[in-house]
C-alpha cells in the first residue's frame, strides 16, 4: 500500500482509492503492462475489502474517520504514522494532511462573508456599489445580453468573502474583471482614507508575467484616479513561491506563524496549482485577508499531486443551474467568450471538446465551416509537408532576423506559431518537432553551431528561476547576435530585454514544447500535436488546453481515433477533496 502511494503521487493522485486501485496506479514491469493495457488490470489484484483488513490491523496505519472535521483530532501529533487509511483511500500521512488542511480552510472561508458582501446576497456599502457601476459596464444596459452582468458579480463575490473562486475559459473576461476589481478595491480603500496591500501571483514566472500584462492591458481604458492607477501598476505579480518567501525543500518564510501582509491576494492559473502549494499558500494567509482563485477548471491539473481547482468548483462546473452547498455562493463561474467571435471554429472545437461531444468535434474539424481550425491526419503525407513547410519558412526567418539583431521581430515570429505536443517522445512529440525543424534550417542555412547546442536564432525556454537575472521558468526568447555578443532577447511585457547568453545555464530549444509547459501561454497559430491512440496521457483536458491555447488559428495533428480517445477520456486524480467539500454533490 505504501508503494503504490508513492507511485500514485507520481502520477499526480493525492492517495489510493482502494476501489479502483487497478485503474490508479501502472505496474513498469514489461511492455504490456503499462499505460492502460490490459495486462494492468488482469493482475490478481486483492479486493478491496482485504485491502482494508490488512490496514486496519497493521500499526503503520492511522485509521481515521472521513467525516471528521478536526485534522488535529484525525491524526494526532503523537500517534502520527506513515499511512492514513479513512475506510476507502490510503494516503501518505502529509498528503492526508495537506488534503485535511485545505479542505477545512475552504470550508471555512468559502462560505464566510468578510461583513461586506456585495454582488450576491447580503447588504452591500454604498460606495462599493457606485465603484462596481464605475468600473463594470453592464451588459444588461448596453443591450448585449440579458440577466446581469457576470463579471460585475463576480467582482462583488470576491470583494465580499474571505476566499471566492472565478472560474471560467479562455477569453471569458477573467483577467478583465480582476483588473476592474483591483480599482474597485483601491478606490475604496483611497476614499475610506484605508492603505490595501495587494498580490497578484501565478504558479510560473511566464504565467505571472502575462497576468502583470494582461492587467496592464485592461486597466487602460478605466480611468481610475492617478494614485489608484499607480497602486494597480505598482503589483508586480510572482510566483507563488516567490510570494511566500520559498526557501529550500518544502520550507518558506511565510506561513501561520509569520503571515503574508497582503490584504487581497489574487491567484491566476490556479488549475496548475498542486494541493501541497495550495496548502501552504492558506496556511500563509492572515485571517481577514481575501483570497481570489482566479482559473479554468477544464484544462490539465498540477503536474504535481492533486486537482485543486477541479475539486473545488466541483459540481457548479458540471451543471448548467444553480448548485446548493456551502461552497456555491463564492463560486463563479464566467461562461461568456469575449476573445473569440460567434463564428469562431476555436471557440466551437474547445466547447465540444469540454462536453465531450465527439460528433460536434469531428464536425469543426472535418467541415468547411470554419477557417480557423485545420485537421491534420498524420498519414496525410502532403497535409503534414505543407505544414512543416510553414513552420520551416517561418522558423528561417527568426534565423535571419536573429543574425540581423533584430531581436524584437525575431521573438514576435517565434511567439505567432509554437507546436504544442502530448509528450516529448515520438516523430510527433516536442522533441520529433523540434529535431525536424532544426535539420531543415540547417539544410537551408549556414548554422556551424547548430551542432554545439546552441546558435544565433534558437528559441528559447527558461527551465529553472534565476532572480538575479530576473529571468523565470517559462519565460521564453530568442538567441540574437548584436555587436557581437550573443544574447537572449526575452519579453517583458510588451518590451523585449536582452540577457548575456553566458549567464543563462537552465534553457531547452522552443521551437516545440509541451502542452503542459505551453499552459498560461496563448499563440497566434497554435499546433496542437497528439500522441498515439494508446497514450495514457491523451485525455480530454490535454486537447482542450492544447485547442485554447490558439488566439487566431488552431491546426490539429492527430488521428480521427486519438481524437476520439482524447475526447473520451477524462482525467481523474484519486483525491478526497471534493468529497469533502461537496458530500452531496
Amino acid at each position: 500500500a505504501a508503494a503504490f502511494c508513492v507511485r500514485a503521487l507520481q502520477l499526480g493522485h493525492v492517495c489510493v482509492e482502494l476501489a479502483s486501485l487497478p485503474g490508479t496506479v501502472e505496474v513498469e514491469r514489461t511492455g504490456d503492462i503499462t499505460g492502460d493495457g490490459p495486462g494492468r488490470t488482469a493482475l490478481p489484484w486483492p479486493e478491496p475489502g482485504q485491502w482494508a483488513r490488512a490496514l486496519e490491523r497493521s500499526a503503520s496505519v492511522a485509521v481515521v474517520d472521513p467525516t471528521d472535521a478536526a485534522p488535529s483530532a484525525a491524526v494526532g501529533h503523537a500517534e502520527i504514522r506513515p499511512l492514513v487509511f479513512d475506510g476507502t483511500r490510503v494516503y501518505l500521512e502529509r498528503y492526508f494532511r495537506y488534503e485535511r488542511e485545505v479542505g477545512d480552510a475552504l470550508l471555512r472561508e468559502l462560505g464566510a462573508g468578510t461583513g461586506a458582501a456585495s454582488g450576491a446576497g447580503g447588504h452591500a456599502h454604498p460606495l462599493r456599489e457606485e465603484l462596481l457601476d464605475r468600473y463594470f459596464v453592464s451588459d444588461r444596459a448596453a443591450g448585449t445580453t440579458p440577466g446581469p452582468d457576470a463579471q460585475r458579480s463576480a467582482a462583488g463575490v470576491a470583494l465580499g468573502r474571505h476566499v471566492t473562486v472565478m472560474a471560467g475559459g479562455p477569453g471569458t473576461g477573467k483577467t478583465y474583471t480582476i483588473a476592474r476589481m483591483l480599482a474597485v478595491a483601491l478606490h475604496e480603500a483611497l476614499e475610506s482614507g484605508d492603505s490595501l496591500e495587494v498580490a497578484l501571483a501565478a504558479p510560473t514566472g511566464k504565467a505571472a508575467a502575462r497576468m502583470g500584462e494582461a492587467v496592464e492591458a485592461a486597466i487602460a481604458g478605466l480611468d481610475p484616479p492617478a494614485e489608484v492607477a499607480r497602486q494597480i501598476r505598482a503589483v508586480e505579480p510572482s510566483t507563488i513561491h516567490r510570494l511566500l518567501g520559498y526557501r529550500d525543500g518544502i520550507r518558506f518564510r511565510h506561513d501561520h506563524d509569520n503571515p503574508l501582509p497582503h490584504d487581497l491576494v489574487v491567484l491566476d492559473e490556479t488549475s496548475m496549482v498542486s494541493l501541497p502549494l495550495m496548502a501552504r499558500l492558506l496556511d500563509a494567509l492572515r485571517e481577514e485577508a481575501r483570497l481570489v482563485l482566479v482559473g479554468d477548471p477544464f484544462q490539465l491539473a498540477s503536474v504535481e499531486a492533486g486537482a485543486v481547482l477541479g475539486d473545488i468548483v466541483g459540481p457548479v462546473a458540471r451543471t448548467e443551474g444553480p448548485v446548493e452547498g456551502p461552497l456555491a455562493e463564492g463560486i463563479t463561474m464566467l461562461t461568456r467568450t469575449h476573445r473569440f467571435a460567434e463564428q469562431s471554429g476555436i471557440h466551437a472545437l474547445a466547447s465540444a471538446v469540454r462536453h465531450e461531444d465527439l460528433d460536434a468535434v469531428l464536425e469543426v474539424l472535418t467541415g468547411d465551416e470554419f477557417e480557423d481550425v485545420a485537421w491534420i491526419d498524420p498519414e496525410d503525407a502532403g497535409a503534414l509537408a505543407r505544414l512543416s513547410a510553414s513552420l520551416v519558412s517561418d522558423a528561417v526567418e527568426v534565423v535571419s532576423l536573429a543574425r540581423d539583431g533584430e531581436a524584437e521581430a525575431a521573438l514576435r515570429v517565434a511567439s505567432d506559431t509554437k507546436v504544442i505536443c502530448g509528450s516529448r517522445r515520438g516523430r510527433f512529440g516536442s522533441h520529433g518537432w523540434g529535431d525536424a525543424i532544426e535539420a531543415a534550417i540547417g539544410a537551408r542555412t549556414s548554422t556551424p553551431e547548430m551542432n554545439r547546442g546552441w546558435y544565433v536564432g534558437r528559441p528559447v525556454m527558461v527551465t529553472r528561476n534565476d532572480y538575479a537575472t530576473g529571468v523565470f521558468n517559462g519565460d521564453t526568447g530568442v538567441v540574437v547576435e548584436r555587436d557581437g555578443r550573443t544574447l537572449v532577447a526575452l519579453a517583458d511585457g510588451p518590451n523585449v530585454r536582452t540577457v548575456p547568453l553566458a549567464r543563462l545555464e537552465s534553457l531547452s530549444s522552443w521551437w516545440s514544447t509541451t502542452i503542459h509547459k505551453s499552459q498560461g501561454s496563448e499563440f497566434s497559430h497554435a499546433v496542437v500535436s497528439l500522441p498515439e491512440v494508446d497514450s495514457p496521457i491523451l485525455t480530454n483536458e490535454l486537447l482542450y488546453t492544447g485547442v485554447t491555447r490558439g488566439r487566431d488559428r488552431v491546426s490539429l495533428v492527430g488521428s480521427i481515433d486519438a481524437i476520439t480517445a482524447a475526447v473520451r477520456r477524462r482525467i481523474s486524480r484519486a483525491s478526497g477533496l471534493g468529497a469533502r467539500l461537496w458530500p452531496n454533490p
